[in-house]
């Protein structure tokens, strides 16, 4: 009888082996681990380092990806990420290349484009998480320099803090003693490699490894409240319990919380404190138990995975609808999911308004995220749009939700010249300005496009760069303005890192792709990168996003 489980014994340097592909499937949550967890890990190696033993980290359950050499990983995405993570800081540490290079061989292949062959990451997280894990951790040399300034999206923010802590850890260590904790983390990591024939079955192991004797998440609390106030037979039980697990399969226990969090900011105008508690006195009190699980979840469940991921049902309004659902899914504040869910649920995507509401949404988004910092205020302006949803009228009247003040206008044109601190920050401006720029388009967040700063972010003392940017200040007032952002996919923002000018526009447009990002185009006819050349530039942008969101 095949029980179609397979399991042998392993590395890491087999999970991370030469070739290998992992990713996350859609039920999968976000990044979790905190500090506590990842040096709790860190304290297991070194003490295993110590004892020249092998320490064992428990079974990596993988299935066959949708994508032809894909692995998606059913169990055991924590682990991976933070050894990830610790490997990436012990890349960064060591000071001979060659052993460097040998350990970044456990994150990327590099690529040999004389081959063809492009870099293959080992790990690759969700959209959301992605595009930042490889610029911020996997990217060589990333994690020397980690932002400082606080991210809005927490998976992220762990992220660094995670690899800022275990950087401090281990910078403390000798030379000898961090080359033996790599060896440790690569051949003294024991693990089970458990691989299942179907994504079917891997979602019940996913299920059966994550619930079994632990805290239940908010929608299993919900959907038991719901089930109870119902008053199912045992037969209705069951035949309702399989269609909640359908909607968890779909969409993933995190993003069905927080699904119900966006119904619940709808119906309430307050949202705060407990998901559950609030959940039960704005939606359950108001909304018959059938009714919610027959009609009104299935509906929202399908307008979430279109907000999350812009593949939106075939109609006129499609195209536009998408282009601005991936631009907001580029923000790093989510506001705006409740009111575009409420449109979609009650006046679908084939209503005439739905170009003019998701434009105006967008605008809005961008206006919010960049100056309006505190999230209930942020959350008010929004629960102003999904309230008049239901009222044509009063949703696109000239001073109603999505009205921008004078006020506000101006703070944003004086906010758009300056710096943008955080990568989520940097790259949703990048991508927007490609799409405003003649010839562009909009570009999913999910994609490969990463930032490139022209100037850039950390110089060497004998580069080059000290000729034409002397000053230390200006380095840091305009490297992240918009003026310095280009669009490259990774694997050429790598190759064009701390070049020289010269060097990186021969990069950009000499077989690097360059030409096919409109805000990447616009450097073809620029000669030499000075102070003054990205000032201009930066204006000539701010102006255009200005106008483009009209905002002049």
């Amino acid at each position: 009888m095949d029980l179609g489980v397979r399991a042998q014994e392993s590395s890491l340097s087999g999970i991370f082996g030469q070739g290998e592909r992992l990713c996350m499937p859609p039920y999968q949550r976000s990044y979790s681990w905190g500090e506590n967890e990842a040096l709790d890990l860190l304290g297991d190696l070194t003490e295993a380092t110590d004892n020249d033993s092998p320490h064992f980290i428990g079974a990596i359950v993988l299935v066959d990806g949708a994508e032809k050499g894909m692995v998606e990983i059913v169990d055991g995405q924590q682990r991976l990420t933070t050894l990830t993570i610790l490997l990436a800081v012990l890349r960064d540490l060591e000071p001979d290349p060659d052993q460097a290079a040998a350990i970044h061989a456990l994150i990327a292949d590099q690529d040999r484009p004389i081959l063809g062959e492009v870099a293959n990451w080992r790990l690759t997280l969700n959209y959301m998480d992605g595009a930042f894990f490889r610029d911020t951790i996997q990217r060589p040399g990333a994690t020397r320099g980690l932002d400082t300034e606080r991210n809005e999206i927490d998976s992220q923010q762990r992220m660094v803090d995670n690899a800022a802590v275990m950087r401090k850890k281990i910078k403390s260590f000798s030379e000898e003693q961090r080359r033996k904790l790599v060896d440790t983390v690569v051949n003294g990591c024991a693990l089970v490699r458990v691989v299942v024939n179907d994504k079917d079955q891997g979602f019940k192991v996913f299920r059966v490894l994550n619930t079994r004797g632990k805290e239940p998440d908010a929608h299993d609390i919900i959907k038991t409240e719901l089930f109870q106030k119902a008053r199912f037979s045992v037969k209705e039980a069951n035949a309702y319990a399989e269609r909640w697990a359908e909607h968890e399969a779909v969409l993933g226990g995190g993003a069905f919380d927080d699904l119900l969090r966006q119904i619940r900011a709808i119906h309430d105008r307050s949202p705060k404190g407990d998901l559950v508690a609030g959940f039960q006195k704005a939606v359950l009190s108001k909304i018959d138990p059938r009714v919610f699980l027959d009609d009104v979840l299935p509906n929202y469940v399908s307008a979430y995975r279109q907000i999350t991921t812009a593949k939106v049902a075939d109609s006129p309004n499609a195209s536009l609808v998408a282009d601005k659902l991936n631009q907001l899914r580029a923000l790093e504040q989510q506001s705006w999911r409740a009111p575009a869910l409420k449109f979609l649920v009650e006046r679908g995507l084939d209503s005439p308004l739905a170009p003019e509401f998701f434009s105006r949404l967008e605008r809005l988004g961008y206006v919010i995220q960049l100056i309006v910092h505190d999230k209930d205020q942020r959350n008010k302006r929004f629960n102003k749009v999904s309230d008049a949803v239901s009222n044509e009228r009063t949703l696109m009247a000239k001073n109603g939700p999505f009205a921008v003040s004078r006020d506000e206008a101006r703070k944003v044109r004086e906010r758009l010249p300056g710096r943008f601190a955080t990568f989520g920050q940097r790259r949703a401006m990048a991508l927007r300005l490609n799409a405003a720029l003649d010839g562009g388009f909009t570009i999913p967040p999910e994609s490969d496009a990463t930032v490139e700063h022209v100037l850039p972010r950390n110089v060497h003392e004998d580069s080059h760069w000290m000729i034409t940017w002397p000053d230390p200040a200006k380095r840091r007032e305009q490297c992240d303005t918009l003026g310095n952002f280009v669009l490259l996919t990774n694997k050429v923002n790598q190759r064009a890192d701390r070049l020289d000018y010269r060097a990186k526009k021969e990069v950009y447009f000499n077989g690097g792709g360059g030409a096919d990002f409109a805000l990447t185009r616009d450097l073809m006819d620029q000669d030499a990168w000075t102070p003054e050349v990205v000032r201009k530039r930066t204006e000539r942008l701010a102006d255009i996003l200005a106008a483009e969101w009209n905002l002049t």
